[in-house]
């Protein structure tokens, strides 16, 4: 910590504690978080060392930009990020701020540009969610925190369906999938469009799998051989639990105030079957994002206020 002075706390990450603070050399503000081993006698916390592979190399207008890494007395790894003015959680509570169409718009293409980035490097974000959605004072969006973030395209490769932060987690993983692709970011981005849409989140579960996909299977309908043919392969479904057959709510009901085009997208990236879901790729072709009214130019954006 010799070359920064920290300023004060800025919160809880997924893996440790975030800092403001100052690098003195060049005066530029950064957020340190420090990541602990869980036992000193195991060393580096491997969470780090993943995020650290992943971003050192990684320069992109939309994705966090690792500016430094070190080692502390306390036997934790400092990852020192550029700095953030809030994120989008912070401006969806905040009723204040006007959420216009154009700024929707503005958002999910950030995101959708930041996600196919990530999906081009094979690199599956894992905890997709407004918080992770940060905002630079220019209005820049930072996709950040990788700490669940893992590679994937590897045939077989066996990723822990304990990711995604509940209320964003794609019904695959809620249902025990060990192999799943990027189309499990792809329903994240869904629920955050979603929740923009709605200024609410979208699928808010009661702190279990189970609940979580009861709230899933209300709005979409119980998964099925036409909507979804591989279900039956999950492990989920092999313990012996079932659902009674509901059909699926049409979007046009719950999204009232959202313009057709909008809802079409949104369609295309929520669906049950992940083998059906649009990638962040084909999203960012839509049509949405050419009809009127254009995305709100970044520097135009109201992060607080």
């Amino acid at each position: 910590m010799d070359n920064y002075k920290t300023i004060k706390a800025l919160g809880q990450g997924t893996w440790g504690v975030v800092y403001m603070a100052e690098q003195k050399d060049t005066g530029l503000i950064v957020a340190i978080k420090k990541i602990k081993a869980k036992k000193q006698e195991e060393g580096v916390d491997f969470t780090a060392v993943r995020e650290i592979k992943l971003l050192r190399d990684f320069r992109h207008e939309n994705i966090i930009r690792l500016v430094d890494v070190f080692a502390t007395p306390d036997m934790a790894v400092a990852l020192v990020y550029e700095c953030a003015h809030t994120d989008l959680e912070k401006i969806l509570k905040n009723l204040s701020i006007p959420l216009s169409m154009a700024d929707i718009k503005q958002h999910i293409r950030t995101l959708l540009v930041a996600v196919a980035a990530c999906h081009e490097r094979w690199i599956l974000h894992r905890d997709l969610k407004p918080d992770n959605m940060l905002f630079l004072k220019d209005g820049t969006m930072k996709l950040a925190d990788f700490g669940l973030a893992r590679l994937y395209g590897t045939p077989k490769t066996h990723l822990s369906p304990q990711a995604i932060t509940l209320w964003y987690k794609p019904p695959e993983l809620l249902m025990g999938a060990y192999e799943y692709s990027s189309a499990a970011d792809m329903w994240s981005v869904g629920c955050i469009f979603a929740e923009l849409l709605l200024r609410r989140p979208f699928l808010p579960g009661q702190n279990s799998d189970i609940a979580q996909l009861d709230k899933i299977f209300t709005v979409f309908g119980t998964p099925n051989e036409t909507n979804w043919p591989d279900y039956n392969t999950l492990p989920l479904p092999c313990r012996g639990l079932t659902w009674d057959s509901v059909p699926a709510i049409p979007f046009d009901e719950i999204f009232t105030a959202a313009p057709k085009d909008a809802i079409s997208l949104l369609r295309s990236i929520m669906v049950l079957d992940p083998n059906n879901r649009f990638s962040a790729s084909q999203a960012l072709s839509h049509p949405y994002f050419t009809i009127d009214p254009p995305p709100t130019p970044k520097e135009n954006l109201i992060l607080s206020s």
